[in-house]
Formats: structure tokens, sequence, C-alpha cells
């Protein structure tokens, strides 16, 4: 999946907001997470907010579980 990575609020106004970094793909908020990475606040994640990427991984529910990311030009 191609998309830019965003950090922000994620689920404004719901009982699960949080701050969050997410991918911006296809139209789709998806909530990044490294496969080997913590749930919440992974710091590993900093480095791609604002750049475009290519994440192999998988879709569960609104979060993609990340094997790989790319950083594209």
């Amino acid at each position: 999946m191609t998309g830019t990575v965003v950090r922000g609020v994620f689920g404004k106004g719901s009982k699960s907001e949080r701050e969050a970094v997410w991918l911006e793909a296809d139209g789709r908020r998806l909530v990044l997470r490294r496969k080997a990475g913590p749930s919440f606040a992974d710091d590993a994640l900093d480095k791609y907010v604002g750049k475009r990427v290519k994440c192999d991984g998988f879709v569960v529910g609104y979060t993609l579980l990340a094997e790989r990311i790319e950083t594209l030009r």
C-alpha cells in the first residue's frame, strides 16, 4: 500500500480518540503500526511522518500492520 504518513488525533470525538500515526492511502486512513513494534507511541515511525511511503503488510480493521516500510521519492 502506498500513501502519506501523518501524525495527529485519530478517532476524534470517539472513546478511542488518541494521538496516532496513520497512512493516508487510496482515500482511506489506516493507523500505522510496525508488526514488530509497540501498539502505541512507536517512536520508530516518526521518521516517516510527512513522507510518501510504500508499506508491505496487512490490514486488520482500521490498522495497517506493516512488515516493511520504504520511503519513496
